[in-house]
């Protein structure tokens, strides 16, 4: 994707593009549908007018036959982007993405777990998706055009049944907004109110499944910011005219600690290490099959009968 001088129209076509299955970048993908499938992604662009870079190229991810792990930090005299965006569909799945820009820069991360399920028990089950999310984070720091979004959503079947979306953005003049398009038991992950979210315990329910009958999970979690940002105050001053000067360097760390302004999104989910219960995709009740409801249904009209006529003995 070309970006262009930050239109955060652009940015959130993005997102959608990413949900769509058609992402910018080319995705890295592990694991199978049977026992769990990881997909990453992350693009950027410095400065946000710049090319698209394919963040999965720049720098690969190390991988496993369940996982994979990226790390990326690339910077320019415009600006710098951090990306960590990591999972691992194995024993016990744990996934989360995050991307951080500086100065002027566009980025987009997301991580993608999926699976198909199967009811093999032998009657229509109810299942649930039982869930840890970290904490998160998505805010601007600075002064100047800022633009952060964080998603998170469980889809069945590629039907969205749980989201969590929030997006601020930040004009020329300082003046911030929030907004929030939530849907489930997703919606009290992270709010307007505050610029972090508290890990939390989700149940999403995946309704009814009928003997043999099977659905595909999908939880994603895409985190993009784009910023036109300088600093408020401090740092080394004017990092593109320090690195003019050959003082690359202290310009670039001074952009990350207080030389321009910033733009963070970011969440993981599950996070407790080790300990399965944390992701956990289960029957929750039985439900019995219409030939057996038909026969209790006859035997209570039989009970019902039996009654009615020891009733009218006895009042005779």
């Amino acid at each position: 994707m070309k970006h262009s001088n930050f239109q955060l129209k652009h940015v959130s076509a993005g997102v959608l593009a990413l949900l769509s299955g058609f992402a910018m970048a080319a995705p890295v993908v592990v694991g199978n549908m049977t026992d769990g499938q990881i997909r990453l992604t992350a693009d950027y662009a410095l400065p946000s007018s710049g090319s698209s870079v394919d963040g999965m190229v720049t720098n690969p991810p190390s991988t496993t036959a369940t996982g994979a792990d990226f790390y990326l930090n690339d910077y320019t005299a415009d600006g710098s982007v951090f990306f960590h965006t990591y999972g691992d569909a194995g024993a016990t799945s744990y996934f989360g993405a995050r991307v951080t820009g500086n100065g002027s820069f566009s980025a987009s991360t997301s991580t993608r777990y999926s699976r198909t399920f199967t009811n093999t028990t032998g009657v229509a089950q109810l299942f649930n998706f039982a869930f840890h999310v970290d904490s998160g984070e998505l805010g601007i720091g600075g002064t100047g055009l800022g633009f952060a979004d964080l998603l998170l959503q469980v889809s069945k079947n590629g039907v969205a049944v749980a989201r969590d979306h929030t997006t601020r953005t930040q004009a020329v003049d300082g003046t911030s907004t929030c907004a929030s398009d939530d849907l489930g038991s997703l919606a009290s992950y992270m709010s307007c109110g505050s610029e972090y979210a508290n890990n939390a315990v989700f149940n999403v329910s995946m309704g009814m499944i009928g003997v043999g009958e099977s659905f595909t999970l999908d939880y994603d979690i895409v985190a993009t910011v784009s910023g036109e940002l300088q600093s408020g105050g401090g740092g080394y001053g004017d990092c593109p005219t320090l690195a003019a000067k050959g003082d690359f360097v202290p310009a670039f760390e001074g952009c990350n600690n207080g030389g321009s302004g910033s733009a963070t999104a970011r969440s993981g989910d599950p996070f407790g290490w080790g300990n399965p219960s944390n992701f956990n995709i289960s029957p929750t009740a039985s439900v019995p099959e219409p030939d057996t409801l038909a026969l209790l249904g006859l035997s209570l009209a039989g009970v019902a009968a039996t009654t009615r006529r020891r009733k009218g003995a006895s009042q005779a």
